[in-house]
């Protein structure tokens, strides 16, 4: 199966006009999740069942064995719903995607206050680690379709895939979401992400990153053009940039930042660099710093990045010598596992930039 059509295509559709509501998530259009993507999600869903079926027992297993969540959930016999994670795995898969689901996600992970879980989940999770098992959740989900569908499928339903998991972590993390009065300021880490080993992301996929950063760090000026041009079309995002020396700017932050994500490793000193992102994100922080980026803004556009990068990476490809070239089509799984990489090191990402707005929490 190929996912060829586009939202035009759909819209007349019995029941596709009210696939994807407003209710679901208030940003889902601005990350780009439409018509289209949710009846990608559909399809593929199907050949991907028993992998989906599968999941709630993965899921559980990791948890109660991995030493970043294990001992969290020892407080508590009761720590897990499988049931309940195969239901939101089900309605994930087969929508609607509108406000009965995003109720239901709501449901399953807010447990008071600040308080929040992972769907199934019994007892609370750091929002951190919470958002590292949704990164580890995009590895498999790639690979069922990498073995399933053809590379095209895999690129542009891989995409939706990610961006609509993007969408939700934005759902399940909102109680402990809160706008910062100032920047945090602390900028020094040991490493990427506390939480990048639980999350998938180790050794071969920094590999994969620094063997196909490179192949796509020629894009930066179109991935920076596209990107505010983009930005600056949505009025969810076009009052943010104040006038054209700020705009000016803001390119320029943002090709910095997609050369380092393409040229550098995933290390300590990228961690420090993206925590200075973040605080310029928070009020009083950066070169402008009256100009404040809402987290659910951020969330929703690192699924739109995310989307758009796993599109792109249907055409690297590896060769014979464990190495990778630009402009050939790869196996499915091939595709499948260096979007995984990449997916991943996005999700981290955001993590970085959600530090100040989590720091009560």
């Amino acid at each position: 199966m190929t996912v060829v059509s586009n939202a035009q295509d759909t819209q007349g559709t019995a029941g596709y006009d009210q696939l994807v509501t407003p209710e679901f998530a208030p940003l889902a259009e601005f990350a780009g999740f439409g018509t289209y993507e949710a009846s990608a999600i559909q399809e593929t869903s199907r050949g991907i069942t028993a992998l989906l079926d599968q999941l709630p027992a993965a899921i559980t297993e990791y948890l109660t064995t991995r030493p970043e969540s294990a001992p969290l959930l020892a407080r508590s016999h009761l720590a897990i719903d499988e049931p309940l994670i195969k239901e939101w795995l089900d309605r994930t898969a087969n929508g609607p995607f509108n406000g009965d689901l995003a109720h239901f996600i709501r449901s399953t992970s807010h447990l008071g206050g600040t308080d929040v879980t992972f769907p199934g989940v019994q007892t609370p999770l750091p929002p951190q680690l919470i958002l590292a098992l949704m990164a580890w959740l995009q590895g498999p989900i790639l690979q069922a379709l990498g073995a399933t569908y053809d590379v095209v499928t895999v690129s542009a339903a891989g995409a939706a895939w990610m961006n609509q998991l993007m969408l939700q972590l934005g759902i399940i993390l909102a109680p402990s979401l809160a706008e910062p009065d100032q920047p945090l300021g602390r900028h020094e880490a040991a490493e990427f992400h506390p939480y990048a080993g639980f999350a998938g992301f180790g050794p071969k996929e920094a590999t994969i990153l620094r063997k196909t950063g490179p192949l796509l760090g020629p894009a930066a000026g179109g991935v920076v053009t596209l990107a505010y041009d983009y930005l600056l079309s949505r009025p969810e995002s076009a009052g943010y940039f104040q006038d054209a020396g700020h705009l000016a700017h803001r390119k320029m932050t943002l090709k910095a930042w997609w050369t380092k994500s393409t040229t550098k490793p995933m290390d300590g000193d990228f961690h420090t660099y993206m925590s200075k992102v973040a605080d310029a994100h928070v009020q009083g922080g950066g070169d402008y710093p009256n100009v404040v980026i809402p987290a659910d803004l951020t969330i929703a556009l690192m699924g739109w990045v995310q989307m758009r990068v796993m599109t792109a990476l249907n055409t690297i490809a590896p060769t014979p010598d464990g190495e990778y070239v630009f402009g050939q089509f790869p196996e499915p799984a091939a595709a499948a596992e260096v979007g995984q990489a990449w997916m991943r090191m996005f999700t981290l990402q955001l993590g970085i930039l959600l530090k100040p707005y989590l720091a009560t929490t």
